[in-house]
């Protein structure tokens, strides 16, 4: 009597989730701190990268006019936030819903 009233919990693998007992419900598995750390970490690389090398082409391209950005720090800081809000809104409305910083730490963004 008492098995009949338990309920297996089982990965599933295809649909990131744990599927709860005979029912199809798939619920979500909240990411650990590490989990979303790394996925943060990796992205903010990636950003920070085409930041760096979107100065040094605006750099390159001013130069060509005769002029020169004085002050690449603060030229860096607007790019990378540019970049960081079109990074993050392509990746994740894309095919795969994720950035890269997701897919290497295997997270998936779902909506409710």
């Amino acid at each position: 009597m008492v098995e009949q009233n338990e309920k297996t919990i089982e990965a599933d693998s295809n649909k990131q989730g744990i599927r709860c007992g005979n029912s199809n419900e798939v619920k979500a598995i909240k990411p650990t701190f590490v989990e979303a750390f790394t996925a943060s970490l990796i992205d903010l690389i990636v950003i920070g990268a085409i930041s760096t090398v979107g100065v040094f082409v605006i750099d390159a391209v001013i130069k060509l006019a005769g002029y020169a950005v004085a002050q690449k720090f603060q030229m860096s800081f607007i790019i990378f936030m540019v970049v960081m809000v079109l990074y993050m809104s392509i990746m994740e409305s894309g095919k795969t819903s994720a950035t890269f910083g997701n897919k290497v730490s295997g997270l998936i963004i779902t909506k409710r």
